[in-house]
């Protein structure tokens, strides 16, 4: 089979060339090179394993590295002993079969071949998927590098599924892959697991690349995370080829989006607040305008029992009196986000909806399932940093407020510590916590900030600091809400008696939202996100938020307030300094000088003001694990699930 060599010898030529031009090596790379200086702590015998071809990618040693080309192809001429060694192989191939196993060494995931290179070489060319070989893994010794991390998070995933094949490319996948294949932590794979991930993993692949995933810079395991997230796993093993590609057709921008620096498009301002209305709008011509819109609210709980609800349930009135015969309100309550909230979404996308909001996070995970099938109704969900075009997101800028308060724990207060009970540890709320550290800090120096969890009851130390006889003023949890809901309630002093006194309440005014979301459908303005993934982060500046001060509070007090007020809403107020210290000493401080919107979204560390710490993961109930899934802060992806 000498033309085969040939032919091999050519692609060899090609991968070579392309090597160079790039200012790699035009040669295999060599284990023993690779580990120079790494500190390998265990040696592990696998066995024979099915090794994923495609993951073997050099030589244990320097021996015959130059024989091929970084695929693998021959680059030796036609005429040498060494082609004809390879040919013969071929024609054995053809006729039996390569039969042999292979030796090889695995290191972070990728095969170095210490004997077989030739059978590696020959099944390439021929494609096979997987070739048998006896492996022996190299662990090396933690670090701080993200292919060192991932592959411990490999480890972990290994030792439950045997599955070699599967790569990410960010922190939590394989974590995120054993949840979505309905499998529980620490629950071993059986054979007919494997099996079907194996037929549904090649599957998926074949249709990523055909849809130009290859260009995108990510791994097929990454693109199917988002996938299942969409699409039940047991309805995905069950899939066509076609049923596959025209889903994923649907999911591209989702997909893309994992490609961008900045998943997130932060909108700070209502579009009729940042300028004029965009030309193509005007002319009407890509963007229509509806003449009537039918609006759904969908709430976890009811206006009964949650203040919460009430008052998001407050806009429904605003939307009618702002367009008045122009849209239809209705709401659901008692929305089990985990039960029903995705056959509800089906319903009300099913009876037209235009637009929905979901009041509650946790049912942002049943929104994008919905929404993938129903671009034409717009999925709306109350929640911070969703990086998915298919389902936007509202919420406040708490941390403005926070700020005010502060100031006035720290004017109302007879110590230099005053309380916060924060909800969960979700994105913006270290950015509340810090801000109302700095705002205490402003009129009181010497000011410390003891930090309590709703989501983490704990006996010993109440939610009305009771216990702690220094601290009568707090910010404080939110008691009317149903057991087990935690939500911001606002500044209080604890009176003697045990009763709260409210002295400084915030008010949420999603009705500000509802009126300016709904009215950039009717303008036209919606439609010119360009597969972005929008998240409406409004603060006063835009009426989305204010505070409500008791009454009695000293002249002087207030005009103080309201006048660092107006410096908010005009952008004159630095909240953050540029520089400053997170607990342990450890300093912290913008890239640039002033922190972003995208770096406040994302603080994940306490001023070394805090007396208190972040919730570990393990410590936490199920509820809050699951909003933690939806809209946890980047730091819990690293903590051992």
């Amino acid at each position: 089979m000498l033309e085969d060599y040939r032919n091999a010898l050519r692609a060899g030529q090609r991968a070579t060339r392309a090597a160079q031009a790039r200012g790699q090596s035009p040669y295999l790379a060599v284990l023993d090179d690779i580990l120079r200086g790494v500190n390998i702590v265990a040696q592990e015998p696998l066995g024979l394993v099915d090794i994923p071809a495609e993951s073997i990618v050099g030589t244990k040693t320097a021996g015959r590295h130059t024989a091929f080309a970084p695929n693998f192809m021959p680059i030796l001429e036609a005429d040498s002993e060494f082609a004809r060694k390879w040919s013969n192989l071929c024609d054995a191939h053809l006729e039996e079969g390569i039969r042999y196993p292979i030796t090889a060494y695995e290191y972070l995931n990728k095969f170095y071949v210490e004997e077989g290179n030739k059978r590696v070489s020959v099944l390439k060319y021929y494609e096979a998927v997987k070739i048998p070989g006896t492996v022996t893994r190299l662990v090396p010794e933690r670090n701080e590098t993200l292919e060192n991390k991932i592959y411990y998070e490999f480890l972990d995933f290994y030792k439950l599924s045997k599955i070699n094949y599967v790569h990410f490319s960010r922190l939590g996948g394989y974590a995120k892959l054993q949840t979505l294949a309905c499998k529980a932590t620490g629950e071993s794979w059986t054979d007919d697991d494997r099996l079907n991930f194996a037929s549904l993993y090649t599957m998926f692949s074949q249709q990523f690349y055909a849809l130009g995933g290859s260009a995108l810079g990510l791994t097929p395991g990454d693109a199917l995370l988002v996938y299942l997230a969409v699409y039940r796993y047991s309805d995905a093993i069950e899939s066509t080829p076609a049923q596959v590609r025209e889903n994923l057709s649907k999911l591209w921008d989702e997909i893309k989006i994992l490609t961008r620096p900045q998943a997130v498009e932060l909108q700070l301002e209502p579009a009729t607040k940042q300028g004029a209305e965009p030309l193509l709008s005007k002319l009407n011509i890509f963007s229509p305008r509806p003449s009537e819109l039918r609006v759904v609210l969908l709430h976890e709980h009811n206006a009964q029992t949650s203040a919460w609800v009430r008052g998001q349930d407050k806009g429904r009135d605003a939307l009618l009196k702002a367009f008045p015969g122009r849209v239809r309100v209705s709401c659901r309550e008692n929305v089990n986000p985990e039960v029903d909230a995705e056959q509800l979404l089906e319903d009300v996308a099913h009876d037209n909806a235009d637009i929905v909001f979901t009041t509650s996070a946790r049912m942002h995970p049943a929104c994008l399932k919905v929404a993938a099938q129903h671009p034409g109704t717009r999925f709306l969900n109350c929640s911070l940093n969703a990086p998915h075009p298919l389902v936007r997101t509202y919420y406040p800028r708490t941390y403005e407020v926070t700020y005010l308060l502060g100031m006035l724990a720290g004017i109302t207060s007879r110590s230099d510590h005053v309380g916060y009970v924060a909800a969960n540890p979700v994105y913006g709320v270290p950015a509340a916590i810090n801000a109302f550290v700095q705002g205490l800090r402003s009129v009181r120096p010497e000011g410390r900030v003891v930090l309590r969890w709703a989501c983490l009851p704990d006996p010993a130390h109440p939610l009305d600091f009771s216990d702690r006889k220094d601290i009568e003023v707090f910010y404080a949890r939110d008691a009317r809400e149903p057991e087990g809901t935690d939500r911001d309630y606002g500044l209080c002093r604890r009176l003697p008696d045990g009763i709260l006194q409210p002295i400084g309440l915030p008010e949420w005014r999603w009705d500000t939202f509802f009126i300016e979301i709904v009215r950039s459908v009717f303008d036209g303005t919606w439609n010119s996100a360009n597969g972005r993934a929008i998240n409406y982060w409004w603060g006063m500046r835009s009426g989305a938020e204010q505070i409500n001060y008791s009454a009695g509070q000293n002249s002087g007090t207030m005009q103080l307030l309201r006048l660092v007020e107006k410096q908010i809403a005009k952008d004159d107020v630095q909240v953050f300094p540029s520089e400053e210290y997170a607990q342990g000493h450890r300093k912290q401080g913008a890239a640039t000088g002033i922190y972003t919107p995208q770096e406040l979204m994302k603080m994940d560390w306490l001023d070394e003001c805090v007396e208190g710490e972040m919730p570990r993961y393990e410590a936490l109930n199920v509820k809050s694990r699951f909003l933690l899934e939806v809209n946890g802060l980047d730091r819990y992806k690293d903590e051992p699930r």
